[in-house]
């Protein structure tokens, strides 16, 4: 990790001997706090059937068709667990030492599946229901960041881009 001075070569080898987490798990909170709150309306206004606000003409398009529910909940619903998931795992990793890698690999694996989830029902929306819906584009964005940010946050530390690399 150091070089001929003893100093550390590099950020993530600075954060690496340190021991103290990116601030960027920060963000990611906040970015699943965001997500939450878009999902949350979403989801409050599935379930008391009433119709989205929207600058867009697509929203309630997409959010009334037959893609907007899961075994009868709305796929909203199913994006609140996955902020709230992403939100508390990265307030647990901002809190944790850098190698203690539960909450920071629950974030990764979360992230992952949220972009996979939006890159299909961004798909869907856009394809088949040919419709925009601008909450959920918003939703796919915030996730896409945060997986970026993990990615980013993982470089830095070390020991989470390490385990990811060795898979």
């Amino acid at each position: 990790m150091a070089r001929g001075s003893g100093s550390p070569s590099s950020e993530s080898d600075a954060a690496a001997v340190s021991g103290r987490p990116s601030k960027l798990w920060l963000l990611i909170a906040l970015l699943g706090i965001a997500g939450l709150a878009v999902t949350t309306y979403l989801t409050s206004n599935a379930l008391s059937h009433t119709e989205v606000g929207c600058s867009l003409s697509g929203c309630n398009t997409v959010l009334g068709s037959k893609w907007s529910k899961i075994f009868g909940i709305p796929v909203s619903a199913f994006g609140m667990a996955t902020y709230a998931i992403i939100m508390l795992g990265a307030l647990h990793a901002y809190q944790s030492p850098i190698y203690d890698l539960r909450g920071r690999r629950v974030v990764a694996l979360t992230a992952v599946i949220g972009v996979l989830a939006s890159i299909y029902l961004t798909t869907i929306e856009l394809l088949v229901i040919k419709a925009a819906c601008q909450y959920c584009i918003t939703s796919a964005v915030l996730v896409v960041v945060a997986a970026v940010a993990v990615v980013v946050a993982a470089r830095k530390e070390g020991p989470l881009w390490a385990a990811i690399r060795r898979r």
